[in-house]
């Protein structure tokens, strides 16, 4: 596939994009519709995203409870 013909991308990629995008999948052996794949998928098991998301979650419950307590 070429980064060119790449028709789920949201959006565009400038030629020296492509071209830096292409260096980089040639450099791992992988074509580049595979190389674009297994960085989307990297990136969403990113483990700093999954951390973030735990604190968020870490927060609510403690506003939940302090807002509880609050009310007592």
């Amino acid at each position: 596939m070429d980064v060119d013909q790449a028709q789920s991308l949201p959006v565009p990629l400038t030629a020296a994009q492509q071209a830096q995008v292409r260096a980089a999948a040639a450099s791992t052996g992988k074509p580049v519709d595979v190389f674009l794949r297994d960085a989307v998928l990297e990136a969403a098991y990113d483990p700093f995203l999954d951390a973030l998301e735990q604190a968020v979650n870490t927060i609510i419950r403690q506003a939940d409870q302090i807002q509880h307590n609050y009310a007592r």
